[in-house]
């Protein structure tokens, strides 16, 4: 399996996971994608730690969601179609990078990392974390280029 890619010092990892046409072998990767007959089934967490949040987000051609980072809250987004453009910024360091999420894209930002949801292509993702939401860890972040 392709290693993730690693973004600010790998305080952002980009997973994109593989696809397996029918029934999976039994030395599959446990994260894939399987394209099975019934449709398609996404295995895109499988961790120690109990799922606390998700959320599924519409992705609207044009939208930005975001803006913000989290002192407390590891966030993860799978990507189920659509493309987002993810700018992120290290909060201690200043830090920027940027990256794009499509279809079958796991991305996964540590804490303290401003994130940014900048929507190319309409679809959809879900949003998880193994720690619950909590508004009073939500801070915002202007990105220079909003």
């Amino acid at each position: 399996m392709e290693l993730p890619a690693s973004f600010l010092n790998g305080k952002v990892l980009k997973r994109s996971l593989p696809v397996i046409a029918g029934p999976p072998p039994p030395d599959a990767p446990m994260l894939k994608r399987l394209r099975l007959r019934q449709g398609e089934l996404a295995h895109f967490w499988n961790g120690e730690e109990p799922i606390h949040y998700i959320a599924f987000l519409e992705l609207r051609d044009g939208a930005i969601r975001g803006n913000h980072y989290h002192r407390h809250k590891r966030e993860f987004v799978y990507v189920i179609s659509g493309e987002l453009l993810l700018s992120v910024a290290d909060t201690e360091s200043s830090q920027r990078d940027s990256l794009i999420l499509r279809a079958g894209d796991l991305g996964s930002i540590d804490t303290g990392i401003a994130h940014r949801y900048q929507v190319n292509q309409p679809g959809q993702a879900v949003e998880f974390s193994t720690v619950t939401f909590n508004p009073a860890d939500l801070y915002p972040w202007q990105f220079d280029d909003c």
